[in-house]
């Protein structure tokens, strides 16, 4: 698969740049530092760099060659962390694969990628069986968390002879990695991610956040997805510790995990910080966290302020991809009050622009999809040309999403193309609906999406979450919102919910919004 990206851009970094190279750096200086706490489980540097070693022999002696996809069905942790790292150290393509699909998705990446091995938690047994995986082709399940996966990496081996007998055909330009995204336009893609790209945006996370060996990451965001991926690199690339939060842990079990471990940085959303607040998250005058990474253009940024003022950490906003392997840019919390809609500037290896339908460069201020490109952005769609071509056919990366940039160069993200509410001839961004909620004292969550009607072609529907003891009616949020925008912009129907549907990371899903059915009694 070709890449399509500017030769100059990616000749910022030297071929043998990858992910590999970052964990052999901290081998060589940090070998006796802490990497990975996982439970009871704590491993060093050099204990991590030759366990990845041992399990990679151990494929080599399975048969599996450059460019064979090996499956993980694992909770987070240093089994995950030591099955991609052995990938890419034989030049292997890990496919990410997400616990929380049902069966049947599983099945179709499954059928999709054709790994020639998985490593699976016997947890997720019943998505393989459930899944008919085995009748689309036969695959060797390996349990990594049993007394088998730790006897084949804590076996010696060797060195890996096969990466330096092959070392051309294993330059760091090689598929490290597969995602599968989330498919809100039909099957999900699997993004190809090169072991130099997923490198490049650890380094650029790590540099752009000051982080230093002293670093301990408490990880709660899944690694099969691109926010937890890219915390866990920057580790690597620092050469801090990655501390693994439990998947069956609970808000309380997680907060006394960050204490007892000093961790200084994590990217917890409001379901897991919202709750610390009635925890006495401050223990011993102490909070141990000094960076918190949350969401830029939220509409709501003060939501946050305790965090900053009450627990003494600083806020982080950002936006990105998982075509660009993570977040793209950064925004302080300042600014975050100071410009709502504001996703930042990008980190220093990410070119931003905005572009029209047709490829052409936007001046600042005007309205169109905000596109990337830098070392990061993907290879493209595994088998998928046509996706590939659309997506990185400009030389940039479209990422679907519309904004603008200011002179200065900050971008605003004003929300998804597939998003966009067309009324009467008017466009509506769903964000400048969301933004008006967000200053409702009474709401403690609101979403809005576009729903089909008859005189305007489509209306626009705001679903809300009013706080405990709170009351507001649909007549009341249709006053508050003359004067704040224009006319064909408030909600024509209001229904009021006890939740909103929102992925791991938070990010509402306002397809599923649409699909609920739309009655006379929800007019505003």
């Amino acid at each position: 698969m070709r890449r399509l990206r500017q030769d100059s851009v990616r000749t910022m970094h030297p071929r043998d740049f990858s992910l590999d190279t970052l964990l052999a750096n901290c081998a060589a200086r940090h070998a006796h530092r802490i990497a990975t706490v996982d439970g009871a489980q704590r491993l060093t540097y050099a204990e991590l760099d030759a366990r990845v070693t041992n399990l990679a022999n151990w494929l080599l002696t399975k048969g599996i060659a450059p460019g064979d996809r090996v499956a993980l069905l694992l909770t987070d942790g240093a089994p995950f962390l030591t099955v991609l790292l052995a990938c890419g150290r034989i030049g292997a393509i890990a496919v990410l694969l997400n616990w929380r699909l049902a069966p049947a998705e599983i099945a179709w990446i499954i059928g999709n990628s054709e790994p020639v091995i998985t490593f699976v938690n016997p947890r997720f047994l019943h998505l393989l069986a459930e899944s008919d995986a085995g009748d689309i082709q036969q695959v060797d399940e390996i349990h990594a968390s049993d007394g088998f996966f730790e006897s084949v990496v804590g076996t010696t081996l060797g060195p890996i002879q096969h990466r330096y007998d092959m070392g051309r055909n294993l330059s760091s330009d090689r598929p490290l990695y597969m995602m599968y995204t989330s498919g809100t336009t039909g099957k999900p893609k699997g993004c190809l991610q090169a072991g130099s790209a997923v490198a490049t945006s650890a380094l650029g996370f790590a540099q752009h956040r000051g982080f230093s060996h002293a670093e301990r990451l408490l990880s709660v965001n899944p690694l099969f997805h691109v926010v937890g991926m890219q915390q866990v690199a920057a580790m690597l690339a620092c050469g801090g510790t990655s501390v693994f939060a439990g998947r069956d842990d609970d808000n309380a079990a997680i907060l006394d995990l960050l204490h007892r471990e000093g961790c200084t940085t994590t990217s917890a959303f409001p379901t897991i910080c919202f709750p610390w607040l009635a925890m006495e998250p401050i223990r011993d005058g102490v909070m141990p966290l000094t960076n918190y990474t949350g969401g830029a253009g939220m509409g709501r940024p003060q939501m946050y302020e305790f965090i900053e003022r009450d627990w003494d950490a600083r806020v982080v906003g950002g936006y990105g991809q998982t075509e660009i392997c993570g977040f793209a840019t950064f925004i302080d919390y300042p600014d975050m009050l100071d410009h709502p809609r504001s996703i930042g500037w990008t980190l220093p290896h990410v070119q931003m622009t905005v572009l029209d339908p047709e490829g052409n460069q936007l001046p600042p201020g005007e309205e169109g999809e905000l596109c990337l490109r830098g070392p990061s952005v993907m290879l493209g769609y595994w088998r998928n040309p046509e996706a590939s071509e659309a997506a990185l056919g400009h030389g940039w990366l479209r990422t679907g999403d519309l904004g603008t940039m200011d002179e200065r160069g900050r971008g605003y993200l004003l929300g998804r193309a597939k998003e966009l509410i067309k009324t009467g001839g008017e466009n509506v961004y769903p964000a400048e609906v969301d933004a008006v909620f967000a200053a409702m004292p009474e709401v403690a969550d609101a979403g809005c999406c576009g729903v089909p009607d008859k005189q305007w072609g489509e209306a626009v529907k705001a679903f809300v979450v009013l706080k405990p003891g709170m009351a507001l009616t649909r007549e009341e949020i249709t006053a508050r919102f003359k004067g704040q925008v224009a006319g064909y912009k408030r909600p024509r129907y209001i229904e009021f919910v006890d939740s909103l549907p929102r992925d791991p990371i938070g990010k509402l899903l306002r397809r599923e919004l649409s699909t609920r059915l739309v009655t006379p009694d929800q007019a505003a």
